[in-house]
């Protein structure tokens, strides 16, 4: 029985990916541009994913209700030409466009708005992203065919921007209807500047540009030159990759290592784009439910016996920036007050352990408290040079007497079923995203990431508090202060800035992204065909 309905499932999807191939191939046409990912997507249906590489596709299908502005972080017009939010936080009006129609020719209004609600609640969706960006959503009221109100249970002031995030691009209904779970996201119809032609999965994914496209703030009015077609296209990760962008046979590669952006520097042939992405910095978690991290002072003395500067230099070849605080600099919410507060300083590092009570009493290079060495144990994925600061942190901190046990795990699945599991010591995380209620995930104690048998009730509480400020200048003024408990709980060890890098060929000109720096506005990229 099992063997059949593997079968089934096969022919299903094979029939699903057929079903739209109907595109020339990319080689074919000169206004056709070649996007290279290195990971792959699980599923490509934003109500369902929450991958990265996956939201760089749903950015150039659909549209959002509304968006950011790529610099100042505003909010923008999107397919609601406006909005208002009650003074107590619970109900958002929306006034939408009375110009748009899906690609297939659907027409976009309030009722479409519900439907795409209705299935991302959806149980048996089991929305991986796009059901918590809405944060606490009562329900929702058709005021008439373009007006839609949004309720909630509580002031949620991260709404707006979960709303202008990729994975609530606004599906058509009719397609929704018409394909179920597995089948839709060969079949996927929206209404921004590009149309799918085909998504043959683990290989590529094919875009032809909407001729009836009627723009939104975010993509710049056309002049003629840009591309037409757009084929995202899986890549191996390592050499071959940069071969191929050497070779021409892809015009850009996204998200290479800084290895690799070194050894590309030097080509006149390529062009190298760093992207800072918001949200927190890449910065390990120290679990204090536990001996040895239990005791800050053990805690703090990790951070001054950690060389960041030479892990920018050695391993990222200085593509990054040191992290001081829990979010990144983009985010414009980052604390500034603890740039060089935890400067690498290995005698201010010595000498807090030995106030902690540890010494190397038999000389074997390892210190030790109560008889029990000094050992920390890591679980490290993959992804993000993190093996490569694991040894660079295993090395350094043997040198002064700390043991540092590295646990390789293959993906985020894996982390998370070994950080809920409690039994290592240090844990790496990164959050994307601008609004400053990501510190949530990892720090309230509802949080995926925390772990098990800590409570902050202070932290937690502070956290909640924030979410539901609606005044700027008050929210502001929380993170600081949540910022400024966990570091000086010394919580986490933060590592780095993060950045995105990007190789490109000069052919491809005017490539931005969107105020995430993750998604790509592919529909104001030109193309020098010569």
């Amino acid at each position: 029985m099992t063997g059949i309905i593997i079968a089934l499932t096969a022919l299903l999807i094979l029939s699903g990916c057929r079903a739209n191939q109907t595109a020339m191939p990319c080689e074919a046409d000169a206004r056709c541009l070649i996007y290279g990912i290195t990971a792959d997507i699980p599923i490509l249906d934003p109500h369902i994913t929450d991958s990265v590489e996956a939201g760089m596709v749903f950015r150039q299908i659909y549209d959002t209700l509304v968006y950011r502005d790529s610099e100042t972080h505003e909010f923008l017009p999107g397919l609601a030409n406006a909005w208002e939010v009650s003074a107590d936080g619970l109900v958002y009006t929306f006034h939408l466009r009375q110009d748009v129609r899906f690609h297939d020719g659907t027409r976009f209004d309030a009722a479409a708005v519900a439907r795409n609600i209705d299935r991302i609640f959806d149980a048996e969706i089991n929305s991986l992203k796009a059901r918590a960006l809405l944060g606490p959503l009562s329900r929702y009221e058709i005021l008439d065919d373009f007006t839609l109100r949004i309720i909630l249970f509580e002031p949620y002031a991260p709404l707006l921007d979960g709303l202008a995030q990729p994975f609530l691009g606004m599906a058509s209904p009719q397609a929704l209807d018409a394909y179920d779970r597995l089948r839709y996201q060969f079949h996927q119809v929206g209404t921004g500047p590009f149309v799918l032609d085909s998504y043959l999965p683990g290989d590529r994914i094919a875009l032809r540009r909407s001729a009836d496209y009627a723009g939104a703030p975010i993509y710049a009015p056309r002049d003629g030159q840009e591309a037409q077609r757009i084929e995202l296209v899986v890549l191996a990760q390592g050499s071959e990759s940069e071969q191929a962008l050497l070779a021409g046979t892809v015009d850009i590669i996204d998200s290479i290592p800084p290895a690799a952006a070194q050894n590309l520097s030097g080509s006149s042939s390529i062009q190298l784009l760093l992207t800072d992405i918001p949200g927190q910095t890449v910065q390990l978690l120290l679990n204090t439910a536990r001996p040895p991290l239990s005791d800050p002072t053990l805690r703090q003395a990790l951070l001054l016996a950690t060389n960041r500067i030479a892990i920018i230099d050695t391993v990222f070849f200085n593509y990054s920036a040191v992290a001081w605080a829990p979010l990144s600099q983009r985010t414009g919410f980052s604390h500034r007050g603890y740039v060089n507060e935890f400067a690498f300083d290995i005698g201010a590092a010595q000498a807090l352990l030995a106030q902690a009570g540890y010494a190397d009493s038999d000389e074997d290079g390892i210190l030790e408290r109560a008889g029990e060495p000094l050992q920390l144990r890591m679980i490290v994925p993959p992804w993000g040079q993190l093996p490569a600061v694991a040894a660079f942190l295993k090395a350094q901190w043997r040198s002064i007497g700390i043991e540092l046990s590295i646990e390789p795990v293959p993906g985020s699945e894996r982390l998370l079923t070994r950080l809920r599991a409690g039994e290592y010591d240090l844990v790496p995380v990164e959050n994307y995203g601008i609004d400053p209620a990501i510190l949530g995930l990892v720090f309230l104690d509802s949080a995926r990431y925390r772990f098990p048998d800590t409570q902050n009730p202070e932290l937690n509480r502070l956290l909640l508090l924030a979410m539901g400020e609606t005044d700027p200048q008050e929210r502001r003024s929380q993170y600081y202060q949540i910022q400024a408990q966990i570091m000086s709980q010394n919580l986490i060890l933060p590592i780095r800035e993060n950045v995105r890098i990007r190789a490109l060929r000069p052919t491809v000109q005017q490539l931005h992204y969107d105020a995430y720096g993750l998604y790509p506005l592919l529909a104001n990229l030109r193309l020098d065909t010569g």
